[in-house]
């Protein structure tokens, strides 16, 4: 009986949930920081989990990750190391937020998020 407890146990904790396909974010802030520390980072599966089924938000992150595969190993670690600057953070409407950041190694190039609130928390919607 305690082997057939333990075999329970280990299968429940092995469990993967697929199904569960995007990070929920509490505030706008949070998703729009998760998705830019997991493409810095090169974990573009992750970064994936914060947008919505939106075909040019995938597009993008496909480029995205085709440009970090053909980066140098210093290329590589200097985007893991670099920071995110938030420049601006503007709500739009009650449940749409636009996130104006860079990063420290391209601060002159600001790039925008739109970041929405839906029912499973903040997602991003759009990027320019």
């Amino acid at each position: 009986m305690k082997y057939l407890l333990f075999l329970l146990f280990l299968l429940t904790a092995c469990v993967d949930n697929r199904s569960n396909n995007t990070v929920s974010s509490p505030t706008a802030l949070d998703a729009g920081r998760g998705y830019l520390e997991a493409c810095l980072q090169g974990d573009f599966s992750k970064a994936a989990q914060f947008i919505s089924n939106d075909s040019l938000l995938q597009q993008n992150l496909r480029m995205m990750e085709a440009d970090y595969r053909t980066l140098e190993r210093e290329g590589r670690q200097m985007r893991r190391t670099a920071s995110i600057q938030i420049h601006a953070i503007n709500e739009v409407n009650e449940e749409k937020v636009m996130m104006i950041y860079s990063f420290s190694y391209t601060p002159e190039k600001k790039d925008t998020l739109y970041i929405q609130q839906q029912a499973s928390g903040w997602m991003l919607v759009a990027k320019f």
